[in-house]
């Protein structure tokens, strides 16, 4: 990705973040990582960073110990450990065995999870441990980067001589200072040690009584430090013991040393994968700081932004918070006001448009919203999360150009307007269609006309060129281009009319007010100096304004209605899901008492017909007797009798349940059937309505079919319906009329296919109640919807007529039909 100009950084606000990462990165490593960061150039290396940074987000939200400390940048040490028979001191061999304990306890974790992070798994692939190593410095090293006393053997022979012999001189000097102090010469202190030898401190008055060599005075002169002579040979002795102690410790090093410069280049590719993890580490912190998460990714242009929070203000409101509640507390205040909230962004760019005009007040948000899409799309590019809703959805830039702020330059000689004219040059010379491009206040600095007829100008040719670019402007000409042309559409802030104060809300489709006279009339300029000033402006001037006030009124009043329609779907959408889970449950239960009723007639069945065969068995084995014939006859009929028992017994139940299922009451059921009785057919559940009987015959009413049944196939379960109506149904029923029958629809985002066939119903209902005019709202964007529905318009015989719809209703983006 290229960018534009050099500055772009803090002119979107990226040097916050920027300044917030770096206070994350825990090593010189990650530091040096994120200074050299730059914007991806594919989708696949983006794809990847942010797969990567999600996965470290999810670990540490769920409380993942991921074993990133500690590392160093042990490439100093390696350059010292570069020649032969150099070697590195200690402390460096302690950081380098600590950084390959961390690599390795890195690598085996996400080894170990790579089913819940494979991107992370992948990234530590390359890392290769050096368990060997770390062993071979812990053989010699104490956890304070101390040598060991078995080092080595000979360091332990060492050690141990240099013990025994300071010792020996140790008892010498203290026999030395008390004989010193018993003759007066020295006073009560403590052998020191000077020169790396050691001595005893005696009156320099003294000096010449005692035998021994002066090493040192004091400050005051009035003390030196002798080595008594007896000492001599036992300090020259260890002296001599230290120095080999040293000489041993140098051959350690350099044996150590020579481990680890073999090792160097796979130490040096194991630094890169742990600065890849400081800066990992960073982004996933600060994502999870902001409550940021990875968006869609498209490879088509278009930015489709919801809930989207601007992170520069949303952290500057967090920081003012929190100082107020400190500030609260110092002056013993109980509570705070509670911290100011970024008001969130739904914006779409790229697809049914390409260039976006935002208009409205100065300070209602408009560069605000302009600069939070080009932030949104550079922190992408870094392979940064977004705190936006995870439905939201960005492409990868190629080029982000902007043209923000006053760039004049005495240097230079650049005046305000020469800079914009530099930076649109630019735009203009360089930008294709995977550019964004912002350009804020547009025909700005210089006569008003021709600086509105350049900026439209300018955004011809962008729109014409392919990129998306957002232009913020006050320029009335601009709102009006913005209306009529084709893959250019309107924006506004929205402005609280009653308060004259900016609610920072975006709305698509709209204009927007520059509300001077009003916001000059609330600051107190007089009414007579407000009329002459509209005078100036111009009847034209005025009545746009008014158009535009006029607009953002219906809007918001549409906005109304619209919540409220929601709710009220959202209502009868949860009494349709009961009333569907209802019905479910009472579909099973029929199902289940017809699956027993089954069971229950198999069974039946299955015993009569072991009791025929046995019957016939038994006349066969008695040859047919007539005594034995008569008596299986009865017993065959006392079964039957029995069956017939168990069947009228059972029978009440089945009748009773449809008569209470449809509210009939016991007393109503049963007898002779008249018209307009509620009866059921054979032994059915479901009650129908008696229109007239004749010849034995009932004509029976069921939804909207009719049918003629035998009377003795009905059972009579209650009397005629009230023929009373329902007034609440019959509000209803006018209600659902009402809406079957709207003047308008809207089928902007639609697919042509499943516009044209929601068009088709639409105009079929709207004849048939007998509508003259309807109106499809199908937004302008390429124009391709609209000359699929036209030609469609054209072909149906009842449409009279249809055109474009006044401006003030529309323009382009609406289609009249007269039916």
């Amino acid at each position: 990705m290229e960018t534009y100009p050099d500055s772009l950084d803090e002119k979107l606000g990226f040097d916050v973040v920027r300044d917030r990462l770096a206070a994350r990165v825990q090593s010189p490593l990650g530091e040096e990582r994120l200074a050299s960061m730059q914007p991806a150039r594919t989708m696949d290396w983006l794809r990847g960073e942010l797969g990567r940074v999600e996965e470290l987000q999810g670990a540490f939200q769920y409380g993942d110990s991921v074993p990133l400390s500690p590392m160093y940048d042990l490439r100093d040490a390696l350059r010292r450990a570069a020649p032969e028979d150099a070697y590195v001191d200690p402390e460096d061999l302690m950081a380098t065995r600590r950084t390959l304990v961390t690599l390795r306890r890195l690598k085996k974790h996400f080894e170990a999870r790579r089913e819940d992070y494979p991107r992370l798994a992948d990234a530590v692939a390359r890392a290769t441990p050096l368990p060997d190593l770390e062993e071979t410095i812990a053989s010699i090293l104490d956890e304070d980067a101390s040598i060991r006393d078995d080092a080595s053997p000979e360091l332990r022979r060492l050690r141990q001589q240099i013990r025994s012999k300071e010792e020996e001189l140790r008892t010498t000097l203290d026999k030395a200072l008390r004989h010193a102090v018993r003759e007066g010469h020295a006073t009560g202190e403590q052998a020191t040690l000077r020169g790396g030898r050691m001595v005893i401190p005696v009156r320099a008055s003294a000096k010449g009584k005692v035998e021994g060599f002066v090493h040192d005075r004091s400050a005051s002169g009035q003390t030196v430090y002798i080595e008594p002579a007896a000492c001599l040979e036992l300090n020259n002795e260890v002296r001599e013991l230290q120095s080999a102690e040293q000489a041993e410790i140098e051959r350690i090093l350099r044996r150590v040393t020579d481990h680890v410069r073999a090792e160097s280049d796979a130490i040096e590719e194991n630094l890169k994968v742990l600065a890849q993890f400081d800066l990992l580490r960073a982004k996933a912190r600060f994502a999870n700081r902001l409550g940021a998460v990875v968006p869609k990714l498209n490879d088509e242009g278009h930015v489709e932004i919801y809930e989207g929070r601007n992170p520069v203000l949303q952290l500057h409101f967090e920081e003012l918070g929190a100082d107020d509640a400190t500030d609260g507390r110092a002056s013993g205040e109980e509570e705070a006001l509670p911290p100011r909230e970024v008001v969130p962004l739904d914006l779409e760019l790229g697809a049914d448009f390409r260039t976006l005009v935002i208009t409205g007040p100065n300070a209602g948000g408009k560069t605000v919203t302009m600069k939070t899409v080009g932030l949104f799309s550079l922190m992408l590019a870094y392979g940064l999360p977004l705190p936006v809703a995870p439905h939201s959805s960005f492409p990868l830039f190629d080029q982000i150009v902007a043209d923000i702020g006053d760039e004049q330059s005495i240097e230079d000689d650049l005046s305000t307007f020469s800079s914009h004219v530099s930076n649109l040059r630019h735009m203009l010379s360089a930008v294709g269609e995977s550019a964004l491009v912002l350009i804020d206040e547009a025909g700005t600095g210089t006569d008003p006309d021709e600086g509105a007829a350049l900026a439209q100008a300018v955004l011809e040719q962008l729109t014409e060129a392919g990129a998306r670019t957002i232009a913020t402007t006050h320029h009335g000409t601009l709102k009006t281009y913005a209306h009529e042309a084709e893959a250019v559409e309107n924006g506004s802030m929205e402005f609280d009319q009653e308060t004259l104060r900016p609610t920072h809300r975006y709305q698509e489709g709209v204009p927007g007010s520059s509300y001077a006279f009003e916001i000059a009339r609330r600051m107190g300029l007089s009414g007579d100096l407000l009329d002459r000033a509209r005078t100036l402006a111009g009847t034209q001037k005025t009545a746009m304004e008014n158009l535009i006030t006029t607009f953002e009124r219906r809007t918001q009043e549409l906005e109304d209605e619209l919540y409220d329609a929601r709710k009220a779907r959202e209502k009868a959408e949860a009494e349709q899901q009961r009333y569907e889970e209802k019905t479910e449950k009472l579909e099973k239960e029929r199902d289940a008492f017809r699956q027993q009723a089954l069971e229950e007639a198999e069974r039946i069945v299955e015993e009569a017909n072991a009791r025929i065969e046995n019957t016939i068995r038994e006349i066969k084995e008695a040859q047919a007797e007539s005594d034995a014939t008569q008596e299986a006859r009865e017993q065959l009929e006392d079964y039957k009798a029995d069956l017939q028992a168990r069947r009228e017994e059972a029978a009440p139940e089945q009748d009773a349940a449809p008569a209470e299922a449809d509210g009939a009451s016991p007393a109503a059921a049963g007898g002779p059937i008249n018209e307009g009785d509620q009866v059921v057919v054979d032994d059915g559940s479901t009650a129908v309505e008696v229109q007239e009987i004749e010849d034995g015959e009932a004509r029976l009413l069921m939804g909207s079919m009719h049918m003629r049944v035998s009377l003795d196939r009905l059972t009579r379960v209650g009397g005629p319906e009230s023929a009373e109506p329902d007034e609440e149904d019959t509000g209803g029923n006018a209600e659902m009329a009402a809406l079957e029958a709207s003047p308008s629809i809207d089928v902007r985002g639609e697919r042509v296919d499943e516009a044209r066939r929601q068009v088709q119903h639409f105009l079929d209902d709207a004849v048939a109640a007998n509508l003259d005019t309807v109106e499809i709202l199908h937004g302008k964007g390429t124009g391709a919807l609209r000359n699929a529905l036209h030609e469609m318009l054209s072909g149906r015989p009842d449409v009279v007529d249809h055109r474009k719809a006044p401006i003030e209703e529309g323009g382009a983006g609406v289609t009249k039909v007269d039916l």
